[in-house]
């Protein structure tokens, strides 16, 4: 199966600028800022310095696009800033202004990406390595984000009594990416069914009394095998 992972050989500086993107927008920005960056110009300056660190490491690796890492940030800094207006003037649901957020980002980005090929990067930070981090970057907190603000309307309205732990439930669907995605690196497929067969078992008494529930833990684990693939399928085949 032929995927997507020879464009991103052939650009290190395309795969390089997704994973700042990724980390600064996902990882190295808490929910708190996510939350408020949107009407509050402080949260909002803390999440653009987020997106700046890693701008300027790839900087720092390649002096020749800073011209580059410019260009994205203040166009991250644009959107982020324009993204609550545009969001109250199209009436947009929080899962479509998500949507709409990360394809202007993304977009500009995968331009800007491509139109720098020819610069190069240091010897030690080869293709495939870069692959792979961005691989391991999409699996995890991502996709969780993902997960909740797709599918919160089918999430059961006593879910909550179910978690003893805040926030097991995204730590575990975390977990299982990462053993599917080592799966898949191994070439384990059957070994994947065991991942479910030992969450099915620790939720064996409420997928069988609570149907509505037993819904919501397929689509997760269905949207969990399909994250990994479609994951794989961009950075890897």
């Amino acid at each position: 199966m032929t995927g997507l992972s020879h464009i991103l050989s052939d650009n290190p500086i395309l795969t390089s600028l997704l994973i700042c993107h990724f980390l600064s927008d996902f990882q190295l920005q808490s929910q708190r800022v996510a939350d408020r960056k949107s009407s509050n110009l402080i949260y909002l300056s803390f999440h653009l310095v987020g997106v700046a660190i890693p701008l300027l490491i790839m900087i720092a690796l390649q002096p020749k696009i800073w011209w580059l890492a410019l260009l994205i940030w203040i166009s991250h800094a644009c959107i982020d800033y324009f993204k609550p207006r545009l969001t109250r003037l199209l009436k947009l649901t929080q899962s479509a202004s998500f949507s709409l957020d990360q394809m202007l980002h993304l977009v500009i980005i995968i331009l800007l990406g491509l139109s720098a090929r020819n610069y190069v990067l240091p010897e030690w930070l080869s293709p495939t390595g870069l692959n792979l981090i961005l691989f391991l970057v999409l699996i995890t907190k991502p996709t969780n984000i993902a997960f909740k603000l797709y599918f919160t309307k089918y999430q059961p309205k006593d879910i909550g009594k179910m978690d003893t732990i805040p926030g097991a439930g995204a730590t575990i669907g975390l977990l299982e990416r990462i053993i599917i995605a080592v799966c898949l690196f191994f070439n384990q497929f059957a070994s994947i069914g065991l991942v479910f067969t030992a969450k099915s078992i620790a939720r064996y008494d409420k997928i069988s009394k609570d149907p509505a529930f037993a819904e919501y833990y397929l689509i997760g684990s269905l949207f969990s095998i399909l994250s990994v693939l479609l994951a794989a399928w961009i950075c890897l085949f």
